[in-house]
């Protein structure tokens, strides 16, 4: 049976596609560019000094030894996760939301991770205890170990601090790091793409491309896409037939190339974390929108403009979801490989089942259903359960809502501030499916051009329509209630 997933209440069509631009939107709200406090290891290694970095160039300044990529992950996560107040429109208790900074947490965990597995200890984080828990979420997805909280040294104003000895890193991982900081240090290999002659010589190239220390995570993709553009087609040249060689490759798109790259290295510790984080996601809402708004958040600017498209943004999340996803089917085939199968049957049915896993994410991520988006609205309708708790289906659904309300507008915004908020998420849901879908299989009369500006509601009606929510709520939990009574 196939795994893709399609919709049965949407019709597609070949010719839908995502325009690049949306429709009309409110002014994006400011952002707030105060950053946030770090420790910075001086040259004692005995003492650590706490920094106020005033500027991004700052950090990266003073924190030479971290990836330029981890910086900026670590920047953010501070800021975003640890330093400023829970948004209280977030206030649904879903795994999604422990996860929604899964990108940046993994960021830092890996800055942390890179100073211990190559003897610098004193590197650290200092955080509040409410954004502890982001943290431990990410170092799951990168098989990493940190200390109960209460293990950790407090101070003042409630604040922790999170030692780079602190981190418990798997002896494989430790073993990956160091080996990546060796071909860092290193001389570096031929990087012209038009000078390598050998798979083997592309694959040291790649390797150390996707390691270098002067490239962002949105650097690395881009270079790396015009890279294997540049190396495809001066091999090409060379062929007998060069211009019939060379039209093979004239129908790829961003996310082609990537997989083209991506085919000949193996996911880097970084990397890894990323796809992880982004993989976890995937599965536990079996849709990829909230990867891509995790991904679409964390490559934004101080004015909150994402660095890439769209739909360059989806395909970088679809490659590298799909990168790391098979990188571990491999490595559980293997595993089972090398078992006994009466002796391991256990093992062996775990890493079975973990294969079956990534699969299905791939699926997600590859063919998503729109069902989701679908019955968003429905769903966010749906309120509470016989225990007079928030359904499951609603918990869901507002995450949903406002991980794209976040994402799109810069700022949580309420349905009873805009007549009109619920069907332009809506409409960018659907957009975002359109994003990761064949052109053939996306949605007809969806996505941006259905995007209206948002229409204020005066003060009158937004009174009446809290009054009428307040009223629909109580009405019913207490149908829910007698209802219960009657089962009991």
């Amino acid at each position: 049976m196939s795994r893709k997933n399609k919709s049965a209440e949407i019709k597609t069509s070949a010719q839908t596609k995502a325009p690049k631009t949306p429709g009309k939107a409110p002014k994006t709200p400011e952002v707030s560019t105060t950053e946030p406090e770090v420790i910075d290891a001086t040259k004692d290694k005995d003492k650590i000094v706490t920094q106020v970095i005033t500027k991004p160039e700052e950090f990266v300044k003073k924190t030479r030894t971290l990836s330029p990529d981890a910086q900026v992950m670590a920047l953010n996560l501070v800021h975003k996760t640890m330093v400023e107040p829970q948004d209280p429109a977030l206030q649904f208790p879903t795994e999604v939301k422990r996860t929604a900074n899964n990108i940046v947490a993994i960021g830092s965990l890996c800055a942390l991770a890179e100073h211990s597995a190559n003897g610098d200890d004193s590197f650290a984080f200092i955080m509040q205890k409410s954004g502890y828990s982001g943290l431990i979420e990410a170092a799951a997805a990168l098989g990493y170990t940190l200390p109960d909280i209460k293990a950790l040294p407090t101070l003042e104003g409630g604040q922790v601090k999170l030692e780079a000895k602190a981190v418990e890193i798997p002896k494989e991982a430790k073993e990956q790091l160091k080996k990546e900081n060796e071909i860092r240090k290193g001389q570096a290999p031929e990087l012209d793409p038009e000078k390598i002659t050998s798979e083997e010589d592309l694959k040291k190239a790649l390797e150390y491309k996707i390691l270098d220390k002067k490239y962002r995570l949105v650097d690395i993709i881009t270079d790396g896409i015009e890279f294997m553009r540049k190396f495809r087609l001066h091999e090409a040249s060379l062929a007998e037939n060069a211009e019939q060689a060379k039209a093979k490759f004239e129908s790829r798109n961003s996310g082609d190339w990537l997989d083209d790259m991506f085919s000949y290295v193996k996911p880097s510790v970084f990397f890894s974390g990323i796809g992880r984080g982004m993989a976890n996601v995937t599965k536990i809402e079996k849709s990829p929108i909230h990867a891509f708004t995790i991904f679409r958040d964390a490559i934004k600017n101080k004015e909150g403009i994402p660095a890439l498209e769209d739909q360059e943004i989806a395909y970088c999340v679809k490659s590298i979801v799909k990168w790391v996803c098979n990188a571990n089917i491999e490595s559980n085939k293997k595993a089972v490989e090398s078992m006994d199968a009466k002796k391991n049957a256990k093992e062996i049915d775990l890493c079975n089942k973990q294969i079956e896993s990534y699969k299905d994410i791939i699926d997600y991520i590859t063919a998503p259903n729109a069902d989701e988006v679908t019955n968003l609205l429905k769903d966010i309708g749906s309120h509470f359960d016989e225990g007079g708790t928030l359904t499951p289906e609603c918990q869901s659904a507002n995450t949903t809502f406002n991980r794209i309300c976040k994402s799109y507008y810069n700022k949580n915004l309420s349905t009873s501030d805009y007549k009109n908020l619920d069907t332009n998420i809506q409409q960018y849901g659907f957009h975002i499916i359109n994003l990761f879908r064949d052109p053939g299989e996306q949605l007809m009369d969806c996505g941006l051009t259905n995007i209206s500006e948002l229409e204020e509601r005066s003060q009158e009606e937004r009174e009446e329509l809290i009054k009428a929510m307040k009223k629909e709520w109580a009405e019913q939990k207490k149908t829910e209630k007698k209802d219960s009574e009657k089962n009991a």
